[in-house]
């Protein structure tokens, strides 16, 4: 495991950057989310296209909502731990999520583990 001492925007970058590396692979992160301030946890993963069950995030102003999230320190992953269920039966896995960069704690890429501190 790699602790990493970083604060502010070196954080948000290096968190950032760690979780492109991973591109089309699976990757666990520890977040606490910023609604209620409980810890989530996730396997994920970037660049899903079409998946078979969630719906893809779309809107008629889906490249200002990317623009945003980038100014508000935010990526949309998609969450492989959802279960979905349709009437009461299982039909799939999947569906989309944010993470705020900045209340990361753990991220495991690659194989490497890394810890957060401030």
């Amino acid at each position: 495991m790699k602790v990493l001492k970083v604060k502010g925007r070196a954080k948000i970058r290096k968190v950032k950057s760690l979780i492109k590396s991973a591109g089309n692979h699976l990757f666990a992160v520890s977040f606490i989310k910023r609604s209620n301030g409980k810890l989530r946890r996730m396997s994920c993963r970037l660049n899903v296209s079409k998946p078979q069950y969630a719906r893809e995030p779309t809107s008629k102003n889906f490249l200002y909502k990317k623009a945003k999230d980038a100014e508000r320190d935010i990526i949309t992953v998609f969450d492989a731990n959802v279960i979905r269920y349709n009437k009461g039966r299982m039909c799939g896995r999947g569906e989309y999520r944010s993470i705020g960069l900045e209340s990361v704690i753990r991220l495991k890429v690659g194989g490497e583990i890394y810890r957060f501190v401030s």
